[in-house]
């Protein structure tokens, strides 16, 4: 290839028109791909990348990586951007829920693509990588359930907290077992028997104390004390003869050391590292599914050990959308939306970052900008129709076409549209390119490929196939070559002629 890092394994459609070659590559493409992906230099690149890409947790982290920073580029079409750093820094910060953002007001697709993916401009998705923010959720786990062993109200204690401030309503709370079982405790309660008494009960609460007020900090700590007194005074275990609400108060003054502490013992370091050496090769449900070791760890990270056994039950939350609220995981519960905003292939959060979804997302972007560039050093012509081929599902209007150089290349060629013809008022080209396609026609594959057919012939008719032009009398013929060929102002005034 031209482009240096791209590899040696050269895409071809072969000789003659860029209508033929155009016909061979779609026939060959899949077979071209691989043999392209297999390249070394384009798997050594790869390999790196999907090692690196699960521990990059800030903006700084990817770009002091140049080669990482260089296939992320051109994963997303943007390798003549690669040095222009200061830009690309303020593109990956920008929040996409910004309107004003810098990535927002970039005309360029391909800048907020790049954003978006990577989301470090969003709240609360700075600075942690995808594998440091499960570790840190595992040695949580492994230290709470160690406490837990010590006195089982204090790690009651310890998931109630942690888990109150994603809460927005007593029903809310109710809802969670784990959650619920703590209020009842303070308040006496029985078990409810089916909603429409778990709906009293959570009326009942409000009644009592505002599900605003249980949030504030003075609240939350009466709270917590009246849980341990009950839970003494019920003759409960508390692993000693100090009371468990002193024990919670000396586990709060000491939680930070204590957990860094379980971090840095080597059983639980030489777990994440497994961890860290196999999340890059599971790129599939079923890869994460078969690895028990691998799935125990996240489970663990998660909450979900419980659900280890049942397999059918964690691939429905993996397949999850976690955007939709009517989902499998959305519906199941808040570790398990969680766990599908971060491993799912549908979910677009800031916790995929890193993930194996994530990961051959890029890599799929890095394979198709490879081979587009690759095709595009043999004849323009078919990286021009491999580009359009990809976008053409999402085209909803000639606006958009216009305002991208190589799709609007490609329909001015196809219908004959001098140059001069991206010069004139913007709503008139759409005008004129509304008279000669149907826009709604690009949304069926076959009018896709015959606009591209059409797109080729036109390519080699306007002499810029040489090759093409070269070898074929009729291309010759109506290139031009050999006689007079029509002044461009002829041309643009045919063009913009109201055809009746």
């Amino acid at each position: 290839m031209s482009i240096v890092g791209f590899g040696s394994s050269l895409v071809t459609g072969g000789f003659g028109s860029s209508l033929v070659q155009w016909r061979l590559l779609q026939n060959t493409e899949e077979r071209q791909r691989t043999v392209m992906m297999a390249d070394p230099v384009n798997k050594a690149d790869t390999d790196y990348a999907k090692a690196k890409l699960p521990l990059v947790g800030s903006v700084d982290e990817l770009m002091s990586d140049r080669r990482l920073y260089t296939y992320v580029m051109r994963a997303f079409g943007l390798e003549d951007q690669i040095n222009s750093q200061a830009l690309v820094r303020k593109v990956l910060e920008s929040d996409l829920s910004d309107n004003a953002s810098v990535a927002n007001r970039m005309g360029d697709q391909r800048f907020r693509e790049l954003a978006g993916a990577f989301n470090f401009g969003a709240s609360g998705s700075k600075g942690v990588s995808f594998t440091e923010s499960i570790a840190q959720s595992y040695v949580r786990a492994v230290y709470e359930d160690e406490v837990g062993e010590r006195n089982e109200a204090l790690q009651m204690m310890l998931d109630f907290t942690r888990k109150l401030p994603t809460k927005t309503s007593w029903a809310a709370v109710m809802d969670d077992p784990d959650m619920a079982e703590v209020v009842r405790i303070v308040y006496g309660l029985e078990k409810p028997i089916g909603p429409a008494d778990a709906a009293s009960q959570a009326t009942a609460l409000e009644n009592t104390i505002s599900f605003a007020e249980m949030k504030l900090g003075p609240t939350q700590t009466e709270f917590a004390n009246n849980f341990f007194d009950v839970w003494d005074s019920n003759g409960f275990p508390r692993g000693g003869p100090v009371r468990s609400k002193v024990q919670w108060q000396m586990l709060m003054s000491n939680y930070d050391r204590e957990l860094a502490a379980v971090g840095a013992r080597y059983d639980v370091k030489r777990t994440i590292s497994t961890f860290e050496q196999k999340i890059t090769s599971l790129g599939s449900v079923d890869a994460l599914l078969k690895d028990r070791n691998t799935l125990n760890f996240i489970l663990k990270a998660y909450d979900l050990e419980d659900k280890g056994v049942d397999t059918n039950y964690l691939r429905k939350v993996l397949e999850s959308d976690p955007a939709d609220a009517n989902s499998f995981a959305a519906k199941a519960g808040d570790q398990e939306k969680a766990l599908a905003l971060a491993f799912g292939p549908n979910n677009s959060g800031a916790k995929r970052r890193g993930s194996p979804a994530f990961i051959n997302d890029i890599v799929k972007r890095y394979e198709t900008q490879s081979f587009e560039v690759s095709a595009g050093n043999a004849n323009e012509a078919l990286r021009l129709g491999l580009y359009f081929e990809r976008k053409a599902g999402g085209i909803t209007s000639w606006y958009q076409v216009l305002a991208d150089k190589a799709l609007a290349e490609v329909v001015r060629t196809a219908f004959a549209l001098p140059a001069q013809a991206a010069q004139i008022d913007l709503d008139r080209q759409v005008t004129i390119l509304s008279s000669r396609f149907d826009i709604k026609k690009l949304s069926d594959p076959a009018e896709v490929t015959k606009l591209l057919e059409r797109f080729m012939m036109m390519y080699d008719i306007n002499g810029n196939n040489s090759n093409a032009a070269a070898s074929n009398p009729v291309v010759q013929m109506l290139s031009g070559a050999g006689r007079t060929t029509i002044e461009p102002s002829t041309l643009m005034a045919l063009a913009t002629l109201k055809r009746w």
